[in-house]
């Protein structure tokens, strides 16, 4: 007997107390006086970072897809999941080297980071993935690599890791929520605001297993 299969959200909500990066501007919802008819309507106002989001290569000051004419084949289909919880400090190619990854084409980096969603303000001590782990991926010929807090470079980072992820027409998929979902095969199904803009989208990203 076949089993339905599973869907998994791991989009965060958005809400005003959602943590945000801190040059960002803030999430804000705001209730408008309800329409002729007494429809009511919300006023949205945010960063394209917000939450659950992509990075384009615009973000990192390369020439790329806009958020209206990304191919989406990159962001549905097979998707592997790693649980890197164990790994203290940078993410490296020595803990990426022995997943097996060669027919790798989507990756999410499940790590300690889930859990900071729950905790009030960005932090800046988050799990991120170091220079070589992102050249290592890189080289693989990974086209998305997506992980669980606002940023996969770290705070202090100067931008070349995003660089190495995007400069070959890859994205970055930040802001996920993977504190439900186990290692593993999955499907990933991920789609952005259709936005005419070169540096992201917020999304929404579901896993089917």
């Amino acid at each position: 007997m076949s089993h339905p299969p599973q869907l998994f959200d791991i989009s965060v909500s958005l809400h005003p107390a959602l943590p945000g990066f801190p040059q960002d501007p803030p999430c804000r919802i705001a209730s408008v006086a309800a329409q002729a008819g007494g429809f009511h309507v919300s006023q949205l106002s945010c960063s394209s970072h917000v939450g659950t989001h992509l990075d384009l290569a615009g973000h990192a000051g390369l020439w790329g897809y806009t958020g209206s004419d990304l191919p989406l084949k990159a962001l549905i289909g097979p998707c592997r999941v790693v649980d890197l919880r164990h790994v203290s400090g940078l993410i490296g190619a020595e803990h990426l080297r022995s997943l097996d990854l060669a027919e790798c084409r989507r990756l999410l980096l499940k790590t300690n980071n889930s859990h900071l969603w729950q905790k009030p303000g960005f932090c800046m001590d988050y799990q991120s993935l170091g220079l070589d782990g992102a050249r290592f991926l890189g080289d693989l010929g990974i086209e998305l690599v997506g992980i669980d807090y606002l940023s996969i470079e770290a705070w202090d980072g100067d931008g070349e890791v995003h660089h190495r992820l995007l400069r070959d027409g890859g994205v970055i998929l930040e802001g996920l929520d993977l504190s439900a979902i186990d290692a593993g095969a999955y499907e990933l199904i991920c789609l952005p605001l259709k936005l005419a803009c070169a540096d992201g989208a917020p999304c929404r990203a579901l896993l089917r297993r």
